[in-house]
């Protein structure tokens, strides 16, 4: 007898396409100024597109097809497009009932959006990234066919590139009318099931002997701006204005602050689980900016304050600060006591300013790495 398949994990890239796809609506309905109450029918289960695309994303690591598939050929098909992207990250190379409809038509329009805009080419260095691609086909199917197929093809793009491809400026305006962890709740309790005990259900990391002592020190280039883990954001909120949240959060966390003025940011501390990381780390440092610019004291913060918190507050110094980018590095990574356990953001903080660094250790501290905190975990203990 077949074992059956492990549920969906949330490194796994499967679940950051099914989390993005509950976002792409209300995200796109934030990019092209859609009424906000569009965009609920495509998350308030009492309306059928939110019903449809559940069912879409419904037990993920299960059948390849639909469970359930709807009675009308363009829902079904439109669905298992759906289904198949956010599985697998590529979307199917035909869909004839989506190919053939009017050019009205929200569903048919989405899917040629979705496959006949250009992916952009992908050049960090130059401020290009092929994950624009979400942005670039809801704006195409706005222009062609209105707000309906805009919000379709949000939702199919978001679920191919995966909500560490959604910008966050635009996340900000969304959270302004949305609830950002009851999209994330109802995402991976859809594709996986509830647990009561796992994120985004359930805290991260929050019991001894897992939690770390608060800790959280200036930004060596900008005082208004503090370096930290998630246990001084759970300990001192009063010290901040917004937060730039680097790891999985709960409500709980931080249970005062307004929803835009808490950017949570889909990035993972561990190498290869970032399938846009260089996207995904300029984004979050231009969030940072964006809330310095408005004259807030920001808390910068993963789980541990470690690794990605220096390489986006680096990304943050260089593009916004004008500061050099390997100097900063170090700088940075000393400044909290941190590590390279994952050079890989070290890897793509530099190639965003086109430099490159195949051996962060050796090039940033050729004297050898600075110690670490002493209260810092094990390497594969991450939030």
């Amino acid at each position: 007898m077949p074992t059956a398949p492990a549920p969906l994990h949330f490194h796994d890239p499967a679940g950051d396409r099914t989390v993005g796809a509950l976002f792409g609506a209300p995200l796109a309905a934030a990019l092209v100024g859609a009424p906000p109450a569009q965009a609920a029918h495509f998350t308030d289960p009492a309306h059928h597109p939110a019903r449809l695309i559940r069912a879409a994303l419904s037990d993920l690591n299960g059948p390849h097809h639909l469970p359930h598939p709807p009675a009308d050929p363009l829902q079904h098909a439109w669905a298992q497009v759906l289904r198949t992207t956010a599985r697998t990250g590529t979307a199917p190379t035909s869909a004839p009932a989506l190919e053939h409809t009017t050019a009205q038509d929200p569903l048919g329009a989405s899917w040629r959006a979705l496959t006949r805009t250009r992916h952009p080419t992908h050049d960090p260095a130059h401020g290009s990234f092929a994950c624009t691609h979400l942005t670039e086909a809801v704006r195409h199917a706005h222009t062609s066919a209105g707000d309906q197929a805009a919000l379709h093809t949000g939702t199919l793009a978001a679920a191919l590139w995966g909500a560490s491809a959604l910008p966050l400026h635009a996340l900000r305006r969304l959270s302004e009318t949305t609830d950002p962890h009851t999209l994330t709740v109802t995402a991976l309790t859809s594709a996986r099931g509830p647990h009561s005990r796992l994120w985004p259900e359930h805290p991260v990391l929050a019991s001894e002997p897992r939690r770390l002592p608060p800790f959280a020190v200036p930004h060596p280039l900008d005082p208004h701006v503090l370096l930290g883990n998630l246990d001084h954001l759970r300990a001192h909120p009063e010290t901040v204005d917004a937060v730039v949240s680097l790891c999985r959060t709960h409500p709980s966390d931080a249970p005062h602050l307004p929803d835009p003025d808490w950017v949570r940011v889909w990035l993972h501390d561990r190498a290869g689980a970032n399938p846009n990381a260089h996207f995904t780390l300029n984004e979050a440092a231009a969030a940072l900016a964006a809330l310095r610019a408005e004259g807030k004291r920001v808390l910068l913060h993963c789980w541990a304050g470690a690794s990605r918190t220096p390489a986006v507050a680096t990304r943050y110094a260089v593009a916004t600060l004008g500061a050099p980018p390997l100097p900063t590095l170090a700088t940075m990574i000393r400044a909290v006591g941190g590590h390279l356990d994952n050079p890989s953001l070290s890897t793509a903080v530099a190639q965003l300013s086109g430099v490159d660094l195949p051996d962060p250790a050796r090039t940033l501290f050729p004297h050898g790495i600075p110690p670490r905190r002493p209260d810092l975990p094990e390497p594969h203990i991450t939030g």
